[in-house]
């Protein structure tokens, strides 16, 4: 099957704009091509016909590699196998790229290589319980959340996940056994487990449809404020048992999404959270408030907010100014407009589409988490910079344009913080 090099929603660059795109590179080359004499002239238009055949064929040379290491990895027998062509699937990516800095290219290839690993990933699981004589498989769905959830997974990244199963003991007991086998696959494989600890091997992020509709909404009343103490005591107790609690903010599971095992099981869960929203506009509103408390990126001078001290002294963490408030507004955004879709960049389109978004702001927001994005995979790409503490990068380091480009996409993100606050003022 072959792999689109394209977001699956990336009608911003719609044929109007591929047309202005030819016309402006045409102006350029017939300016150099009217300054030269004749032969000089053919010369130039032969070697710009060279360049795009080079072109052409290194593209097709990396779909052609991609998608055949993609068929062995369907095919796969065992986890050292799932990990060995999970790392030289990634390398060609990197390579891919370094080559061409596509965001949305980047993005549906590391998703898609993401989704096919954990895929894998289970079935081994699966085959091993088997054969260990761990019965029949239950219904089940493993789900993703953060990056992977809006399908901006990249080169390197942790992967948050949650599983939802069958009624019944014998489903939990399986289940129990599948995440933590299937988590450690993964782990071998290069997948980083999360830092907050949202992961399947840990009972706090597993259970039947049931018993997450409990969590949502013991969650809901926690995180607004409301938490009862009459609460069944079962429920406590549940809770003061986990190793983690169901402490992610309500908001954050907006981005799940289903990658394996029973769609119909997953996508119920995804409108348990949705319904879960809805009935508990507090918690919109408390995510509301914490956004617009986000600081600036730059400070009182207008410069950019840096390390003052240590091994990342002058250099902007773009996760902390730059990723997280433009995913967590957007996505706010996309919860209070009623948006099902996950991926940051979609979100924007889709409230445009629907007049949420001042149109200007929009491009402006669009072209800001390209740049972002964009800038952030460079730094995974050189491996100069690691998700655990941060992406650190030095703005002096930067060429003119790509610095003038994260400004304006800061920038822009600011712009959005304010459009909020207001709205909330408006509120009351």
């Amino acid at each position: 099957m072959a792999v689109t090099l394209e977001a699956e929603s990336g009608n911003y660059l719609s044929d109007r704009k591929v047309k202005r795109l030819f016309d402006e590179v045409s102006d350029g080359i017939f300016r150099e091509f009217r300054k030269l004499p004749a032969p000089q002239g053919r010369e130039l238009l032969d070697q710009v016909g060279r360049a795009l055949e080079q072109e052409i064929s290194a593209d097709e040379r990396f779909q052609n590699e991609f998608d055949l290491l993609r068929e062995e990895l369907l095919r796969v027998a065992t986890p050292d196998e799932l990990a060995r062509l999970h790392k030289g699937m990634v390398g060609l990516v990197t390579g891919f790229f370094s080559r061409r800095e596509s965001v949305p290219a980047l993005h549906a290839l590391c998703t898609m290589l993401l989704d096919t690993t954990v895929s894998q990933a289970l079935r081994l699981a699966e085959e091993e319980l088997a054969d260990a004589g761990g019965g029949v498989t239950p219904r089940y769905a493993w789900l993703v959340l953060g990056a992977a959830g809006r399908r901006e997974a990249t080169i390197s990244m942790e992967l948050e996940s949650l599983l939802v199963h069958g009624p019944g003991p014998d489903a939990a007991w399986y289940c129990a056994r599948l995440a933590a086998r299937g988590a450690a696959i993964l782990e071998q494989c290069g997948f980083r487990k999360s830092r907050r600890g949202i992961t399947p091997d840990d009972p706090a992020w597993r259970a039947s449809l049931e018993e997450w509709e409990e969590r949502f909404e013991e969650l809901c009343r926690r995180s607004s404020g409301s938490s009862s103490p009459t609460a069944r005591s079962g429920l406590r107790d549940l809770f003061a048992q986990r190793t983690t609690t169901l402490s992610t903010p309500l908001f954050q599971l907006a981005d799940l999404r289903v990658v394996s095992g029973d769609p119909e099981l997953g996508g119920n869960l995804v409108l348990l959270v949705r319904a879960a929203a809805r009935r508990h506009p507090a918690c919109i509103l408390e995510a509301a408030r914490s956004v617009t408390a986000l600081p600036s990126p730059f400070n009182f001078f207008g410069n950019y907010r840096v390390e003052r001290s240590g091994a990342h002294r002058g250099r902007v963490d773009l996760n902390r100014w730059g990723c997280f408030p433009l995913v967590s507004m957007v996505r706010l955004q996309a919860v209070i407009g009623g948006v099902v879709e996950t991926g940051t960049l979609e979100r924007i389109q889709l409230l445009l589409g629907k007049g949420t978004l001042d149109v200007a702001l929009g491009k402006r927001l669009l072209q800001g988490g390209i740049e972002i994005f964009r800038l952030k995979a460079r730094l995974e790409a050189r491996e100069d910079t690691g998700e655990e503490d941060g992406a650190w990068l030095l703005p002096e380091s930067l060429p003119s344009d790509d610095e003038r480009a994260l400004r304006e996409a800061l920038d822009s993100f600011s712009t959005l913080q304010k459009v909020i606050h207001s709205s909330l003022a408006q509120q009351g």
